[in-house]
């Protein structure tokens, strides 16, 4: 058996895509389906959507059992490690880690966007965890050297690429409609920016955009209704599901994401995203695409920002698209840190 660990079955697009990706990394291993266990928030659907088993992710007394006869545990990918949207994460994520040392189980550490960790004690258990690991690869070049101010010997860390990036590219046909898709998530900042949010969807349909709202995670299709009451030309998809993710974001010309996967899955359909950061790891995987964000406290110069966008729009494509051939390459180096355990 292979435990798999990591933030599953909340209906989170991009952390449902990253359990896909770390399967079809299994199964080119030669692990089936049927041997990959997941803790999950919900393990009916788990099991639905992936064809994977699937335990109750509180279900310590379970966990531990099947540890008895795992082969691994796997910790990741997503943003596991940080203790800023909850201070639970790590005690959580590293407790199911220590339980994997304690059954004498090999560790991987998949994947991970690290940070940030604000509490002493959160990033000396951080260390501690990597450093026993019997392999171990980050999302980032921020998560590398994160590590490596904890004192992590980085010749033992894989920098390697989000898991997502390993997932096919969108068939583009290389026509791109006047659409802009919009994706926010919630956030603190939510009540005092929803009329700046109006006023944008307005303009932006005033000039002739079709503007649709993609609900990527929990919280976003509420945002989305809210927008829709004031502004009803508004088009809220129902929540994304993987299985027709592409379909939302292909023949878009704009994305504008707050959500890091919502970015990635715009350069995988060859659609220009422009991110709106609420946390590190948006600048971090805009930085790594070549792409543009806008911090979410300096909301009132994003119209400014995609008229500079539409105005370098092929050189920003070229960009992207480049950087997304590097970074798909980059994302094999996660199957690398499996084989190195499982081979």
């Amino acid at each position: 058996m292979i435990l798999v660990s990591g933030y599953y079955g909340y209906g989170n697009l991009g952390d449902e895509a990253v359990l896909a990706a770390l399967c079809q990394d299994l199964l080119a291993l030669g692990i089936s389906r049927q041997e990959i266990v997941v803790p999950s928030g919900n393990p009916k659907q788990t099991t639905a959507d992936h064809g994977v088993a699937a335990v109750g992710r509180f279900d310590l007394k379970e966990i531990w059992r099947i540890l008895g006869s795992a082969r691994c545990l796997i910790s990741g990918g997503g943003s596991l490690l940080q203790d800023v949207t909850s201070k639970r994460s790590i005690p959580y994520y590293l407790t199911l880690v220590e339980m994997a040392l304690l059954r004498k189980v090999p560790v991987v550490m998949y994947g991970q966007g690290l940070g940030p960790i604000w509490s002493k004690p959160y990033q000396a258990w951080t260390a501690r965890a990597y450093r026993q690991a019997a392999s171990c690869s980050v999302r980032d070049e921020a998560s590398l050297g994160f590590l490596k101010d904890l004192g992590v010997d980085e010749d033992k860390v894989l920098l390697a690429a989000d898991p997502v990036f390993s997932r096919a590219a969108g068939r583009s046909s290389g026509y791109r409609a006047k659409k802009l898709l919009l994706n926010l998530r919630p956030y603190s900042r939510w009540e005092a920016q929803k009329g700046q949010w109006l006023a944008y969807l307005r303009g932006w349909q005033q000039r002739g955009w079709t503007v649709e709202f993609a609900p990527l995670g929990p919280g976003d299709e509420e945002l989305g209704r809210a927008l829709e009451a004031g502004c009803p030309e508004l088009r809220v998809h129902p929540k994304v599901e993987l299985g027709h993710v592409d379909s939302v974001f292909q023949g878009a010309a704009l994305c504008i994401s707050m959500r890091l996967h919502g970015v990635i899955f715009s350069v995988l359909n060859d659609c220009q995203p422009v991110a709106v950061s609420y946390d590190p790891k948006v600048e971090a995987v805009s930085s790594q695409l070549k792409t543009p964000y806008i911090e979410v406290e300096g909301l009132e110069g994003l119209n400014d920002l995609i008229t500079q966008v539409l105005l370098n729009s092929e050189e920003m494509r070229t960009e992207y698209q480049r950087s997304l051939a590097d970074l798909r390459r980059r994302a094999e180096h996660n199957r690398k840190a499996l084989a190195q355990v499982l081979r």
